[in-house]
């Protein structure tokens, strides 16, 4: 069943983008791909390979922009190789490489959305969403998050978790957590140590 998701990643060149970056990479992908905002098994990653600065997260050499799609989908997703996106900053896409989801069982996502602010009602909507799922799961909560786009805000925490068995663990990756899934969240990643996630 791991096989009906993959990962589609791209690299990225480019000099900076946004520091708040979500809704404006959405916002330049909606109109390049039409039916992404229609697939709800589609997320958009947080970038990688950024660099913070004062206002900008810069590019390193390593950059890159992953789409976690079902795989049917993979192969129009690729025409976003060499489109030129305005993030904050202008970035070309370079050549698509597929990935595979992963059958590590701890996994972490930097930002979980469930529109609640107190750590405690977050992490008790969390913990009941994996019992109704039957998913066993330890959980591990990180930083606060707020993100803002056009339309609003939301806010949310990062959050590990572990315990998880392979099957679970691409379950996991497969639906997600929460909301904002095309703006980057919920979307879950192999993580080898169960290190505090507030570091």
């Amino acid at each position: 069943m791991s096989e009906d998701i993959v990962d589609l990643v791209f690299p990225l060149h480019g000099e900076a983008v946004a520091l708040d970056y979500a809704d404006l990479l959405w916002r330049a992908l909606a109109p390049q791909l039409p039916w992404l905002a229609d697939e709800p098994a589609a997320g958009v990653h947080p970038l990688a390979g950024v660099s913070p600065g004062d206002r900008q997260l810069y590019l390193t050499r390593r950059a890159k922009m992953t789409l976690r799609l079902p795989a049917a989908r993979a192969e129009s997703a690729k025409a976003l190789s060499g489109a030129r996106l305005d993030v904050g900053g202008i970035v070309e896409v370079g050549d698509a490489s597929l990935r595979p989801l992963s059958k590590i069982t701890t996994l972490y996502s930097s930002f979980v959305a469930l529109g609640i602010e107190r750590e405690d009602e977050f992490m008790a909507a969390c913990a009941a969403h994996f019992k109704a799922a039957e998913i066993p799961v330890e959980l591990v909560c990180g930083k606060a998050r707020v993100a803002h786009g056009r339309e609003g805000s939301w806010q949310g925490y990062s959050l590990m978790l572990f315990g998880l068995n392979v099957d679970n663990s691409l379950r996991v990756q497969r639906e997600g957590l929460g909301g904002e899934r095309k703006r980057g969240c919920g979307i879950f990643i192999p993580h080898k140590s169960v290190a505090p996630v507030s570091e």
